[in-house]
């Protein structure tokens, strides 16, 4: 059976303030009070320079880093199979016009029509249309799913994505398929939501042949920005609560089950100014420490 380790301060949860935060330490979240020109003055430097930090850190782990739910494969199929697939935000079509509607507002993308997304699971099947309904708030509703040429609903899943919380994505990304399972057919990945500090929640439906169905998986969906590598069959986990702390765990897919096999995690301590980085790995059956490095900011 596969294991999760989560470490405190680590675990995805709302704050009351609106925002998202992955680390007790991060002030991702300010208070709703009106700062005066010298304090936007001093958060735009701020900020300039953390983007510069995460920016200069990612760098040195990766250089080929997906952007945040984004998984990445190793066999991807030819663009031609896939030319009529993906995501596309629907035209409103209500009484009301428009730019009468409450919380419009102009030039921004505008939920009310709708969103149909068309993926297959395999290229031997027929494609499954998934529809998601425009409510009055301009928010994406729950998503019915047919299997084409027929228009019957097979399926209804809930959506839970939250449309004020999808920076850096856009809503034409809010679902996308990949094979989370490593089973040869694709999933559902539909985006929860991304916070301050680029983290992004999601909610895996596992596709089951048996009974053509998508059932929600609630390991993969407790992840924190994950990256499929179907050559390993391994997924990748990404959490940041700022330039110097963050979590990365590696899990591997065997036997129907998801094992954590590597974790590499920094903190940093804010009364020595220490960053400290930890690397451990799956040995005879436990995870232990193979590396560890600290150096003062």
């Amino acid at each position: 059976m596969g294991f999760a380790r989560t470490l405190p301060g680590l675990s995805r949860r709302r704050l009351a303030a609106g925002g998202t935060c992955d680390n007790p330490v991060t002030f991702c979240c300010m208070h709703h009070r009106k700062p005066s020109p010298t304090v936007f003055s001093m958060l735009a430097i701020i900020v300039v320079a953390g983007v510069g930090q995460c920016s200069a850190k990612d760098a040195s782990r990766s250089t080929t880093s997906p952007q945040p739910g984004y998984a990445s494969s190793a066999a991807e199929e030819p663009s031609s199979a896939r030319k009529d697939e993906g995501c596309k935000l629907e035209i409103y079509t209500g009484t009301i016009p428009l730019r009468d509607v409450p919380n419009y507002i102009p030039d921004a993308k505008d939920l009310r029509g709708g969103m149909t997304c068309r993926f297959r699971v395999s290229s031997a099947f027929p494609l499954f249309t998934f529809h998601f309904a425009g409510k009055p708030d301009n928010t994406l509703g729950d998503i019915d799913i047919t299997e084409e040429p027929s228009t019957t609903i097979v399926q209804t899943i809930e959506n839970t994505t939250d449309a004020a919380d999808l920076l850096p994505m856009t809503p034409d990304t809010v679902l996308t398929a990949v094979d989370a399972n490593f089973d040869g057919y694709k999933d559902l990945q539909l985006l929860n939501h991304c916070g301050g500090t680029g983290n992004c929640a999601y909610e895996f439906y596992l596709y089951n042949p048996a009974t053509n169905r998508f059932v929600r998986n609630e390991f993969l969906s407790n992840l924190s920005t994950p990256e499929f590598h179907a050559d390993k069959k391994q997924v990748t986990t990404h959490s940041h609560g700022s330039a110097s702390d963050w979590e990365s765990d590696t899990y591997r897919y065997e036997d129907g089950h998801y094992s954590l096999i590597r974790q590499e995690i920094s903190v940093w301590d804010r009364d020595s100014d220490t960053v400290t980085e930890s690397t451990y790995e799956l040995r005879n059956g436990k995870m232990e420490l193979v590396e560890a490095t600290a150096d003062h900011q």
